[in-house]
């Protein structure tokens, strides 16, 4: 076996890139720390940490202010190349935007990764509520099953990515109104398939709604979906049910012509 992998049992990994994320999840769930507070929360030694924390500095991903270590903005500009080099995102944030302008409320574009969502996009229209709530979507990838936008998605994968997502779930009830059983969640996608659209009412954050649609890229499978959120107060009765859902899929239908037809700026 050679150093650094796990053997003949699975893919080969490098140890050394495994400490060196594993460093680097641990500085962001502490938003930062020193060197004994990083060191606390990883089974090495502090001599072994420090070495990586030193060549993650070197490296530009991570800084160091007096003995307190963060992530570097390394990270943003990444981020950036990736997001723009995205189709979805290229083809859907104007019309994210313009969603967000019609409706008033906070309004997403995202994409899915491992099972999870994440945010490409957002834009926040002049009533939109619940800022810290969307900071952490875009933080940290949500499950699929409990989000308008997260089973618009699981709802037109194909069926054996979707099995797959549904046997690795949790089902951690969030509220009430949380799907916590896998039957439950397959007769949902069979619905949203029927209809074209999700909507969430309240089964993620009480008080919170939200309706999702697929974007379907040009040979006919998802690449993302487009959200709308905002609280019961708002997303209630018709304009629930009807008229956001309508808007909604209309947003994802224009995204989808830009991406069949390659009508955005790189």
């Amino acid at each position: 076996m050679t150093a650094g992998s796990t053997g003949n049992d699975g893919p080969r990994r490098i140890k050394s890139v495994q400490t060196a994320t594993d460093v680097i999840n641990v500085i962001k769930q502490q938003q930062g720390g020193t060197l004994a507070e990083i060191t606390a929360d990883l089974e090495l030694t502090k001599a072994t940490v420090h070495t990586y924390l030193q060549t993650l500095v070197d490296c530009g991903f991570v800084t160091r202010d007096g003995d307190q270590y963060r992530l570097g903005f390394q990270f943003v500009t990444i981020g950036e190349h990736v997001r723009n080099e995205t189709d979805l995102y290229m083809a859907g944030h104007n019309e994210v935007d313009e969603l967000a302008e019609r409706t008033g409320e906070y309004t997403h574009l995202i994409a899915e990764e491992r099972g999870r969502e994440v945010v490409l996009y957002e834009s926040r229209g002049e009533f939109a509520v619940a800022m810290d709530y969307h900071l952490r979507m875009r933080e940290t990838p949500q499950h699929l099953h409990d989000t308008a936008a997260g089973k618009a998605i699981l709802a037109h994968l194909p069926a054996t990515r979707r099995d797959e997502i549904i046997a690795n779930l949790e089902f951690e009830r969030q509220t009430a109104n949380t799907i916590t059983d896998a039957a439950e969640l397959r007769e949902t996608l069979a619905d949203i398939r029927d209809r074209g659209y999700a909507l969430n009412d309240e089964e993620e954050i009480r008080g919170m709604r939200a309706v999702g649609a697929p974007v379907l890229g040009p040979t006919e499978t998802v690449v993302g979906s487009v959200s709308v959120t905002g609280p019961t107060s708002r997303l209630q009765g018709e304009r629930f049910h009807s008229a956001v859902p309508k808007q909604v899929i209309e947003t994802a239908n224009l995204i989808e012509v830009a991406l069949e037809t390659a009508q955005f700026d790189r």
